[in-house]
């Protein structure tokens, strides 16, 4: 029995040591002239302790976190940056928050982006400066490893946008000679205060894949599409979206053209927008145009085909429930213009089930 509980406890040691991963920022100087202060103390504010947490190449989720602590680490990395000198001032330097996320951002492309915003503070504690940015690079969707690699170069670089926003807010107006004194003295004014908006995640990516039943007044159809988009705050999200529809027209109208069955089959390109009205509700708007072609049968059961493209317009809903994963369900109208031999015009409505992964 204990031998059991000894492997189940290396077995759990294993799988968390597995769970977390750290980054080794490098310390990379760069040349700042007129030096007039230092960064004195790091304070590490964030209510997360982890730096965010993203799937390994084995589509395990891990959390991030500096090698040394969040506040040692840049501590480092601002003392290489800002050599104290008799004649610098000290300044505290807030991290407020630091968080690294990566996410797919389109059919092919995988976006790393880190986020930073620092508060600066005079000796007294009075705030300096606020500043908040975005590192951001887009890679290939497949490149999951250069992605993991090149986290601390993000981070590097949006440490280094903030202290030079401070410097050149301190340097506005002000002559090198000055910039102690006002350091000094507290100086401060609601002008050399920045203001940024609130911190926006990056979009969960989103597969689906539909079914949609399709009927109106001279035809029944379906339609089998996949869907991909990532989910954001924006007013329109725009997907990918290709379709395969096939439709048969009904046997009167058929007859009455001269036929005795006509059969379509078409694939789907074109613009669709989604917006989002709550999470997981959207509406669906579209315009298509569809390429296919029509296959005829005369009343001497002699075939013929015909080239088809037309126009396609489409508004509904569609209702993602769960997000991880589960059932799309979806209701909405079309309105159709195409060179058919039977119709030319026509709307109707159509009924959408599929799952999202």
């Amino acid at each position: 029995m204990k031998e059991f509980i000894s492997i189940l406890f290396l077995f759990f040691s294993c799988s968390s040591s597995f769970s977390q991963t750290t980054i080794d920022l490098k310390i990379v100087p760069f040349e700042i002239t007129n030096q007039n202060f230092y960064i004195n103390n790091v304070i590490d504010n964030r209510q997360e302790l982890h730096l965010g947490v993203i799937e390994d190449n084995f589509n395990k989720k891990v959390k991030l976190s500096l090698k040394h602590g969040t506040a040692k680490t840049i501590k480092h990395f601002m003392d290489a940056a800002l050599p104290k000198t008799g004649e610098s001032a000290p300044i505290t330097l807030s991290v407020n928050h630091l968080k690294i996320e990566e996410a797919q951002t389109s059919i092919d492309k995988r976006t790393a982006r880190v986020y930073v915003e620092c508060s600066f503070y005079s000796e007294n504690g009075e705030v300096l400066y606020k500043v908040d940015h975005y590192e951001t690079e887009v890679f290939p969707v497949s490149s999951l490893t250069e992605i993991y690699e090149t986290h601390e170069k993000r981070i590097r670089a949006a440490l280094e946008y903030c202290l030079w926003r401070f410097i050149d807010s301190q340097r506005k107006n002000t002559t090198p000679n000055l910039l102690k004194d006002r350091l000094l003295n507290n100086a401060t004014s609601t002008e050399e205060v920045s203001v940024f908006e609130t911190y926006k995640p990056l979009g969960k990516w989103f597969n689906m894949l539909t079914f949609k039943r399709v009927y109106d007044k001279y035809n029944e159809g379906w339609n089998i599409s996949y869907t991909g988009f990532s989910d954001h705050e924006k007013d329109l999200i725009i997907p990918f979206i290709i379709g395969y529809s096939q439709s048969r027209s009904k046997s009167d109208i058929v007859q009455e053209r001269g036929y005795s069955s006509v059969d379509s089959y078409a694939l789907g390109f074109g613009f669709n927008g989604f917006i989002k009205i709550t999470p997981g509700f959207y509406v669906d708007i579209g315009l298509n145009a569809p390429i296919g072609l029509e296959v005829l049968r005369d009343l001497e059961d002699k075939k013929s085909t015909h080239f088809l493209i037309g126009l396609s317009a489409n508004q509904g809903v569609k209702i993602i429930p769960w997000k991880a994963f589960g059932i799309v369900i979806g209701a909405g109208i079309f309105q159709r213009w195409q060179n058919s031999e039977i119709i030319n015009r026509n709307f109707g409505f159509q009924l959408e089930l599929g799952l999202n992964f």
